[in-house]
């Protein structure tokens, strides 16, 4: 689903390796490890996990190229920050 919507995005004029983040798990090594390779060649960014949705365990992480050459590491360490601060200031003016 993450492939066919970066491809919607990119008929529609988008730029995915700029404007689409996927974080995607499976419990299967294989298909994990198939998923990581098809991304990262398509150039999305992403974090693939290899564990159990289920328990929250993760076994192993990895990020496609596109992740650090584009900066996601920043720019959602960025929209983290801008959350807090709109969350604080809605519970201060209500």
């Amino acid at each position: 689903m993450v492939i066919a919507f970066a491809y919607w995005m990119a008929e529609a004029g988008l730029n995915p390796s700029e404007q689409l983040y996927a974080s995607c798990t499976d419990i299967d090594p294989m298909v994990a490890d198939m998923a990581f390779i098809q991304l990262a060649l398509l150039g999305i960014p992403a974090k693939v996990v290899t564990g159990n949705t289920l328990t929250l365990k993760a076994n192993r992480v990895r990020y496609t190229p596109v992740y650090y050459f584009n900066d996601w590491q920043g720019r959602l360490e960025f929209r983290s920050r801008l959350d807090a601060m709109k969350n604080f200031l809605a519970t201060v003016a209500a």
